[in-house]
């Protein structure tokens, strides 16, 4: 029987909250076969970074009082009030699903993104999810472009990224370049895929210890060697000092020279045609004035000019 033969059920919200409260202490291990249960270790995880906190009680009093709880404590950029939406909203399906005998996939926590596989074990998902939520609050050129969407779709998939880890390294290392290329055609070179990839090395081996990262830290080193082909980290650095002296406070986003560059790499390595998506972008008067926009333009043209 197919999905569209299932009447949908709704859960009560109390239900999904009973399930976000027995593992708000974020003690629970092993493989997550009840999809509820993987929906709200997601949301919790998704708080504790929100919140900068892991203390229980004000993870409860969230979960239980709403965003009011705990004014002014989440980080800049996360709306706290939206994000327990999602969690409630997200266990309610994995309530649907346990009830229908549907199993766990990407699109249980984010619908949009499609069903794919994710990592199961609890560790690992919660090392995935600080990964994805701790890279986007050290770009904000995602939370400015991609926004809540983009925050779903990072969580899902740094635990997509967390389930090639056992893999063979060729094999993990191709499919990590399909992903790469994937996303540079929406705005997002691959050096945000080395950056990401790092902090989920260190994520994973702090949660389920080093022989846990398996072939993540040679798919890194693979897309790192590939664009320092093209673009080294020293011509990555001078974009952005090149950036800061001719647009200083009126770039659209902060990086916004690093950013152009690494766009510069994808394309000379072949991994898109063109660096429109993430050029276009950080240059359109929607985003920068006219002098901001030519002072870029200007950085991506010495850029090219030292690209190899």
């Amino acid at each position: 029987m197919s999905d569209e033969d299932h009447p949908r059920r709704e859960p009560a919200v109390a239900e999904a909250q009973e399930v976000l409260l027995s593992v708000v202490d974020r003690r629970l291990t092993g493989d997550l076969t009840d999809p509820a249960v993987l929906a709200a270790v997601v949301a919790v995880e998704r708080l504790t970074v929100a919140l900068r906190t892991t203390d229980t009680a004000t993870l409860t009093r969230a979960l239980s009082e709403g965003a009011g709880a705990v004014p002014d404590a989440s980080r800049p950029g996360h709306d706290l009030a939206e994000l327990l939406q999602e969690g409630y909203g997200q266990v309610l399906e994995g309530l649907n699903r346990r009830a229908d005998g549907r199993d766990s996939d990407a699109a249980l926590v984010n619908p949009d993104g499609g069903a794919f596989e994710i990592v199961t074990d609890a560790s690992l998902l919660r090392a995935a999810v600080r990964a994805a939520q701790g890279s986007i609050d050290a770009m904000p050129y995602y939370r400015e472009r991609y926004g809540a969407r983009g925050s779903r779709f990072a969580s899902t998939d740094s635990a997509w990224l967390v389930s090639l880890a056992p893999l063979p390294a060729d094999v993990a290392v191709q499919q990590v370049g399909w992903l790469s290329r994937v996303l540079a055609g929406r705005g997002m070179p691959s050096w945000l895929m080395e950056v990401h990839l790092r902090a989920l090395v260190d994520e994973v081996a702090a949660a389920a210890g080093p022989q846990a990262v398996g072939s993540l830290p040679e798919a890194e080193r693979s897309l790192t060697q590939v664009r320092r082909t093209h673009v080294d980290d020293e011509l990555l650095l001078a974009a952005e000092e090149w950036a800061d002296e001719t647009a200083g406070y009126a770039v659209p986003v902060p990086r916004a020279g690093l950013l152009l560059a690494a766009a510069v790499a994808d394309v000379r390595s072949g991994l898109v045609r063109d660096d429109h998506a993430l050029a276009g972008w950080v240059t359109d008067p929607a985003h920068s004035s006219v002098g901001a926009a030519t002072a870029l333009a200007e950085v991506r043209e010495r850029v090219l000019a030292q690209a190899r």
